[in-house]
């Protein structure tokens, strides 16, 4: 009977411990070797043009238009007296986009020892249909109303709006650093491809927010927004 008893104790033990590393290794295969869900390939079949007007991602350009031309968001935020950001007028920003713009303005700062400069940032509905002629609309140098990302009140234009060459020519370096680290403070260069691929002509100077993920996707595969869009809706 002790021998019996003996016998099944030694069995006892065996299996629990056995059943123990089992677990344990199925805990293991589960962090170690099970791929992580990629919430970006389902974020990625959202239809961005069709977003409320008020989402940090949503996507206006041309045949995509911004509906609500009433819409003024809730958290606005004036750009002068911001840190190491320098406005020509009174520009506003929504809070989200004006905190990573400050960041970003400092860093820049503490390379070049020269603040941002913002050209430009709201523009209405009313000025974008009444300022600004219908053959630079036609051109592909100026979106129509309803079809511009400044009406979002995320969008920028930085030192002076100009065409490619002038602004190279200028700020050469400011535009290198910027290509290279805006999308960490999640802005992104909206017009890089000429009209044929994005609608408009490119556009160094122009920036707008997008959020973290978007933006990082964007710079890692070296597309733009409207690229993005395009290949998500196919």
């Amino acid at each position: 009977m002790k021998k019996f008893t003996r016998i099944l104790a030694i069995a006892s033990i065996t299996f629990i411990t056995c059943f123990s590393f089992a677990q344990n290794q199925k805990t293991w295969y589960k962090i170690n070797i099970t791929p992580r869900l990629d919430l970006s390939i389902f974020l990625a079949k959202i239809d961005h043009s069709k977003l409320p007007d008020n989402h940090v991602q949503k996507f206006v350009g041309v045949n995509k238009p911004f509906y609500n031309v009433s819409y003024e968001p809730s958290d606005l935020v004036p750009l002068q007296w911001r840190s190491h950001i320098s406005a020509q007028t009174r520009h506003t920003l929504r809070k989200e986009a004006t905190d990573n713009l400050e960041k970003m303005a400092n860093d820049f700062y503490a390379t070049f020892w020269k603040n941002i400069v913002i050209a430009s940032a709201y523009r209405s509905y009313n000025y974008q249909k009444n300022s600004i002629s219908e053959s630079c609309k036609r051109s592909g140098r100026c979106a129509r109303e309803w079809e511009s990302e400044h009406q979002l009140w995320l969008a920028i234009d930085l030192w002076e709006a100009t065409n490619e060459k002038k602004f190279l020519s200028k700020y050469q370096k400011y535009y290198d650093r910027l290509r290279n680290n805006a999308y960490l403070y999640w802005f992104h260069q909206s017009y890089q491809n000429w009209r044929e691929f994005d609608g408009y002509y490119i556009e160094p100077r122009h920036r707008r927010y997008l959020w973290t993920w978007l933006a990082t996707k964007l710079h890692d595969r070296n597309i733009t927004f409207t690229q993005y869009v395009t290949l998500s809706n196919t």
